[in-house]
């Protein structure tokens, strides 16, 4: 990249949901497009070591401790959900190329099939792995009462650092979907911030995190790009998501299964 190409300001914070070759039975087509190959993978890991880039822990990013003016320019990968897939595939890439993840985790799902168990868990934070809230249940948090809102916030957060003797910092919306109520309930709990799905590089010590998701039609172009933080790379996705906004909150409301949503903690 030229010195004198504009970039953003601020650090890619990119969100992946799954890795494999085919994205698990359970999966409706819209979650689909976050089910990223291990090829792909392993290619954009080489592009971020190839392009100077150096992987940086979540709260180191949050806190302001990399300056993303600096080179090497710095990026943080996440992943929500909790799949096996972290464990079986991912875990094992990122200690190859010696790099940190942060793993967003539903604890009402450790250790049902298809997901993480608690010692696989254990396994990946002692090698250097980062473990955060993803709420207890897959569900619409804006959607609950502020009573089940905070039971979902404190049960998570709890279990988590229970079983790894670790603080958790973050708390990543499910869905992506969160409101200003949302925000100031994680911080009474005692997150420092909330992870979204903006589409945008994060500040820091902001009380929302912008994270930008990787599809599985992430071309190896325009992940290089993000990297880089070239704007160009960043506003078709900015623009899909604030078009979609409106529509989505809709169908939340009339149609949540047509998001393949999760408005209550009671299974089907």
């Amino acid at each position: 990249m030229a010195a004198h190409e504009l970039t953003l300001a601020g650090v890619p914070v990119l969100m992946y949901h799954g890795l494999g070759a085919s994205p698990p039975a359970d999966l409706g087509p819209r979650e689909c497009t976050y089910w990223v190959s291990a090829e792909a993978f392993g290619r954009q890991l080489a592009l971020v070591r190839r392009g100077g880039h150096r992987v940086i822990r979540l709260y180191d990013s949050w806190a302001g401790e990399a300056d993303e003016r600096r080179a090497p320019s710095p990026v943080v990968l996440t992943f929500d959900d909790g799949r096996a897939s972290d464990y079986e595939l991912a875990f094992p890439m990122l200690v190859a190329a010696q790099v940190p993840g942060a793993f967003f985790i539903n604890t009402a799902t450790i250790g049902q099939p298809g997901y993480l168990t608690w010692a696989q868990v254990v396994e990946m934070d002692r090698a250097g792995m980062s473990f955060q809230s993803h709420a207890h249940d897959h569900v619409v948090l804006p959607a609950l009462s502020w009573s089940a809102l905070r039971v979902q916030l404190e049960t998570s957060k709890r279990h988590i650092e229970d079983r790894v003797g670790r603080g958790v910092d973050f708390l990543a919306a499910p869905y992506g979907l969160l409101d200003r109520r949302l925000v100031n309930a994680a911080r009474e709990v005692g997150y420092r911030a909330v992870c979204g799905s903006l589409g945008w590089p994060a500040r820091r010590r902001r009380a929302v995190v912008n994270r930008v998701a990787v599809y599985r039609e992430t071309t190896d172009a325009r992940f290089a790009a993000i990297l880089d933080r070239r704007p160009a790379a960043y506003l078709p996705g900015l623009a899909r998501a604030a078009l979609r906004y409106l529509p989505k909150r809709l169908l939340l409301r009339v149609r949540p299964w047509a998001l393949g949503a999760q408005l209550s903690t009671e299974k089907a």
